[in-house]
C-alpha cells in the first residue's frame, strides 16, 4: 500500500493524502523524536476537501497498516500558494521541557526513566531492565538531557548503548543490538524480496582519529582516582586523553567505568552517508549491515541521522552512519 497522511482536528479525522505535496521526515541520535514536514495548497485550491487545521492537531503517517509517524502540529507557515506544516512526535516535548531533579542512588535507571516519563503520558511498548543505580542532581536540564545521561551511565556500566525509539506509535527503550535492520522489500505481492542496500547511490566515507581517546583518567573530589590506557594505541596515534568525574563509591566501579570508556572511545571513527530507496524502518539508532565496495562502507553501522522524502509516491532516504 502507499503512504497515507491523516489529520485529526477536534476529534474529526480527514485524509490529506489526495492533496498533500512533498512529505519529509527525519530524525537524529542527537535529539529524541522524529520531525515531519508537509505542504498543502491554500484552502481555495482544495474545494473538494473541506477541513480545519491548527497547531496541536494530530498528524499520522501510515503505510501498510503501520504507523510511520504520529505527532502534533507545532508550526504552520502561510504563503500565497501553500501552507507549510511542521510536526514533531511526542518525544519532542522531552527536548523542550526543563526540570530540576535529584536521584539519591536508591533507584535503578529503569525506575528513574519511568519516573521522568510519567508526566508526559507517552504510549510505551517496552523499557529495558537497566539495573544501574542513579545518584545525581540535575539542575534546570531538559528531560531529554537527563534521560540521555541516565542511559549513558547504564552504558558505561555494561558497555553497550541504549536507544529511544517510537515504534508504531509507541515508545521503545532497548539495548542497541535490538535494533538490527533488514531493509529488504517486496516489489509486488507475488515477487521475492529486494535488498535496497544493493543499490546505494552517492556513497561517502570518512575515517578520522580526532575523537579517539586512548587514555582514560577517572577523578573523584578533584583528585585522580584511577586510570587506564592502551599503550599500543598511544604509541601508534599519540596520547589522546579523556578525564571523567566519578560519582560512585568503590574503586572497582571506577575501574570498570574506565575500561568501559576506553572500549568505547579508543577507536578510529568511521562515518558514512549514502542514499537508497525509502524504507519506513530506516531510523536513527538502528543498525545496518552494509557492503559498499567503492568507498569501503563494509560491516555493521549505526544510523546517526535520516532524511526521508516522499514525492508522487516515490520514497527515498538519505542516511548518515558511523561504525558500530
Amino acid at each position: 500500500m502507499a503512504h497515507q497522511l491523516f489529520l485529526i482536528h477536534e476529534g474529526v479525522q480527514t485524509e490529506l493524502t489526495p492533496i498533500v505535496g512533498q512529505i519529509t521526515w527525519s530524525d537524529s541520535v542527537e535529539e529524541l523524536g522524529q520531525r515531519l514536514d508537509f505542504t498543502l495548497p491554500i484552502a481555495s485550491g482544495t474545494p473538494y476537501i473541506k477541513f480545519s487545521i491548527a497547531p496541536s492537531d494530530i498528524i499520522t503517517l501510515i503505510n501498510d497498516g503501520k504507523v510511520v509517524f504520529m505527532g502534533y502540529i507545532f508550526e504552520m507557515i502561510f504563503t500565497e500558494r501553500t501552507r507549510e506544516i511542521t510536526c514533531f512526535d511526542p518525544l519532542f516535548y522531552l527536548n523542550k521541557s526543563r526540570v530540576t531533579k535529584q536521584f539519591k542512588g536508591d533507584k535503578t535507571a529503569t525506575a528513574c526513566v519511568k519516573e521522568l516519563l510519567a508526566p508526559f503520558k507517552i504510549p510505551t511498548a517496552r523499557i529495558a531492565d537497566m539495573k544501574t543505580k542513579i545518584k545525581k542532581i540535575y539542575n534546570e536540564q531538559t528531560y531529554s538531557e537527563i534521560l540521555n545521561d541516565i542511559l549513558y551511565q547504564a552504558r558505561r556500566e555494561i558497555g553497550e548503548d541504549y536507544r529511544f525509539q517510537m515504534e508504531n506509535g509507541k515508545l521503545v527503550i532497548d539495548r542497541q543490538n535490538a535494533f538490527l535492520l533488514d531493509v529488504s522489500v517486496k516489489l509486488a505481492a507475488n515477487s521475492g524480496k529486494f535488498d535496497l542496500l544493493e543499490f546505494i547511490s552517492n556513497p561517502q566515507r570518512t575515517v578520522s582519529i580526532t575523537e579517539m581517546r586512548n587514555s582514560i583518567v577517572i577523578t573523584k573530589d578533584d583528585q585522580v582516582y584511577t586510570s587506564t590506557a592502551d599503550a599500543g594505541s598511544v604509541g601508534k596515534y599519540g596520547l589522546l586523553q579523556e578525564t571523567i568525574a566519578f560519582d560512585g563509591n568503590t574503586l572497582s566501579d571506577a575501574k570498570r567505568q574506565a575500561l568501559s570508556a576506553l572500549r568505547e572511545l579508543n577507536r578510529v571513527n568511521e562515518e558514512a552517508t549514502f542514499d537508497i530507496l525509502g524504507h519506513d524502518e530506516v531510523r536513527s539508532g538502528r543498525v545496518l549491515k552494509v557492503s559498499e565496495g567503492k568507498t569501503g562502507i563494509i560491516g555493521q553501522f549505526i544510523i546517526t541521522s535520516t532524511n526521508h522524502t516522499l514525492v508522487n509516491r516515490i520514497h527515498k532516504v538519505n542516511i548518515t552512519l558511523k561504525r558500530y
